[in-house]
């Protein structure tokens, strides 16, 4: 298991622990948090949560005010709190360590405002709470925990009763000059004293860290998530703009294939996959650009083979343009990327639906990628699944995540994808229900 997320008073979720695997697929009626999550995934996971007043909204993904964040049926409407346990690998240790976080968020002037936050680093455990302009703080050597579900089940009721009662032996942070009153959450941390090691006595206080610690990407598995809107953006006939920043609604993605199409090595994977997937998908042959001059900012146009014959991207169906900015991104992106994905069927035949589960296999499977996939395609689903069965090496951990609404909360449910690509037997009553009645409908049963 690469990580948990925890959700408790925020958007309909009450003490909630999602798995993330390698590759999840979040399936579910509409308004069961599947948006949520994933866009809480992507906040978190980007340095300016922990570099800056920790904001959960940005460019690409907002939350509202506190109000709509905080869950609409809870009998305490004062907070809402969010936490993360994973486990690392790559420091060299001989066994994994768990770590975790939890923050506890309050309204403010009608926004979430950062209240208390612990961060357990696998040996140490420091807490800091905001109270005005005052940073209140508690640091100790913690437990050696192994997996992230030991950091859940052993410390995380600890911090969320440390929290909700605000005690503690907490002391007030001493603040370096110059700095504002209330601190960015990376720094508050950065300058808490550390315990040092006891001496025989079992008595020596505790000492100032002697340097600052690198938190990131300590506070998250990965330094960034992909983030990849449910509606794309519509084709131009012509590109000329100099540079493109990127974007979720995949405006960008014109400009990163003449890049890409540029060098030959990224050229020659550009084509492999752009001739499978379209043949795969029936889309098209291949995705050409034509430039209208040799310099580097010459205009130039985006063309798709069908039937031999280069067309206009604007001319041909919506599903390829939909299509084009997840096939580029998994793409251009490293090893190891993780990517939150909506709705990436939109606009596509259900056999190009289908293709989007082999890509997702192979992008998991070769590049270790991973994937949270919010949505209603079975053709992708089953697809990915089928998989499975002629994988000759060891396949990603994967999981469909079933939302849906019980008492008026939202519920998680996981549903791992075995090792033969099948679905266990026990999986929720409401995940087959619909599709089974209305196949029964359709027989006239």
């Amino acid at each position: 298991m690469r990580c948990y997320v925890y959700l408790d008073n925020f958007r309909g979720f009450r003490n909630t622990r999602i798995p993330i695997t390698d590759v999840n697929f979040l399936v579910g009626q509409n308004s069961t948090g599947k948006t949520s999550t994933l866009g809480l995934m992507k906040l978190i996971s980007t340095p300016r949560f922990f570099y800056a007043s920790p904001e959960l909204s940005d460019e690409e993904v907002t939350f509202g005010h506190f109000s709509d964040m905080v869950s609409a049926h809870s009998s305490d409407r004062t907070y809402f709190r969010v936490g993360l346990a994973w486990e690392r690998r790559d420091r060299g240790d001989s066994e994994p360590a768990g770590l975790g976080w939890l923050a506890t968020f309050v309204e403010r002037d009608g926004l979430p405002q950062l209240e208390s936050f612990t961060f357990y680093d696998g040996k140490l455990e420091r807490s800091i709470r905001y109270e005005g302009d005052e940073i209140l703080y508690e640091a100790a050597s913690g437990p050696i925990l192994s997996s992230p579900s030991a950091v859940l089940d052993s410390r995380l009721p600890a911090w969320v009763e440390k929290h909700a009662r605000r005690d503690g032996d907490f002391a007030k942070l001493s603040r370096p000059k110059g700095l504002p009153p209330r601190l960015p959450l990376f720094i508050a941390l950065s300058i808490i004293p550390v315990p040092a090691p006891q001496d025989a006595s079992g008595d020596r206080p505790p000492s100032p860290s002697s340097e600052l610690p690198s938190l990131l990407p300590d506070v998250f598995p990965t330094p960034g998530v992909t983030w990849i809107a449910p509606i794309r953006t519509r084709p131009n006939r012509t590109y000329d703009e100099l540079t493109l920043a990127y974007s979720p609604e995949g405006g960008h993605t014109p400009y990163l294939i003449r890049r890409m199409l540029r060098s030959q090595a990224a050229a020659t994977r550009f084509h492999d996959l752009m001739k499978r997937f379209g043949r795969a998908s029936g889309l098209f042959q291949d995705v050409r650009i034509k430039a209208f001059g040799h310099s580097a900012t010459a205009p130039f146009e985006v063309d798709v083979l069908l039937d031999a014959k280069p067309l206009n991207l604007s001319t041909v169906g919506y599903g390829v343009s939909q299509a084009l900015p997840v096939l580029v991104e998994l793409l251009a992106r490293g090893k190891g990327s993780w990517f939150a994905i909506q709705q990436p069927e939109v606009h596509l035949h259900p056999c190009a639906q289908a293709a989007l589960g082999d890509l997702f296999f192979e992008m998991a499977s070769t590049n270790k990628m991973v994937l949270l996939v919010e949505t209603h395609s079975d053709y992708a689903l089953d697809r990915f699944r089928m998989n499975y069965y002629d994988c000759k090496t060891q396949p990603p951990e994967s999981q469909v995540l079933f939302f849906e609404r019980r008492d008026r909360h939202n519920v998680v449910t996981p549903v791992p994808i075995g090792r033969d690509g099948k679905l266990p037997a026990d999986q929720p009553p409401a995940y087959r229900d619909f599709f089974l009645k209305e196949q029964l409908r359709l027989l006239g049963v």
